[in-house]
């Protein structure tokens, strides 16, 4: 019994090592060589247009200043009809006064947020563009990179173009990190086995 959930420490123990290894190597390869994600061909004015607030909101996640929530808000975002979905199951954001709550909590405690603007993807949808680029976190605590794409909706208020809709999503390939996830659970189940098949050996 010890050595048959010995070695089911040891085979879990390297599942959730292979896991761990191939999530950061694809996270790796979507940093230095993003796919590329097609989208509408623009009018050159009107592309630069739609970065604008793009832009912004990139400059604004460099200085991640929570004093500066509100002129982020002004500059890029519609905060009446805003709506968030965070990286998390319950971050759902809607409306001015949470939006800036997601803003500084993201500045305080995420990481550093970088979006690779000039790769935006655009869809013109009626009188609103939906966009999709990619990005990436370098969380604070971790000191690990996570590749994440960003979609949302840019509406147009007077003559200028802005965020309505935004959504953060994980760039991790699931399978991997459901099989990271089944190996921990495994391995500390392994381990207790363990514990107590050499505490019976021993008494």
């Amino acid at each position: 019994m010890v050595y048959a959930t010995g070695g089911l420490c040891i085979f879990f123990l390297l599942v959730l090592i292979y896991s761990a290894i191939r999530i950061w190597l694809d996270g790796r390869k979507e940093r230095n060589a993003p796919r590329v994600i097609p989208g509408e061909e623009l009018a050159a004015e009107l592309r630069e247009n739609a970065l604008r607030p793009l832009r912004q909101l990139n400059a604004y996640y460099a200085k991640r200043d929570p004093e500066l929530a509100d002129a982020c808000i002004d500059e890029t975002i519609l905060p009446d009809d805003m709506l968030i979905l965070g990286t998390n199951p319950g971050e759902i954001f809607h409306g001015r006064k949470w939006t800036k709550h997601l803003l500084q909590c993201d500045w305080k405690y995420w990481g550093q947020l970088t979006l690779d603007v000039d790769r935006s993807a655009f869809y013109r949808v009626g009188n609103v563009l939906y966009f999709v680029l990619p990005a990436q976190v370098r969380l604070d605590y971790w000191r690990f990179r996570i590749p994440v794409r960003i979609t949302g909706i840019l509406e147009e208020q007077d003559g200028l173009w802005y965020i309505s809709k935004l959504q953060f999503i994980n760039n991790l390939n699931s399978a991997y990190v459901l099989a990271a996830w089944i190996g921990t659970f495994a391995l500390t189940a392994s381990l207790l086995l363990f514990g107590l098949s050499w505490l019976s050996f021993l008494f």
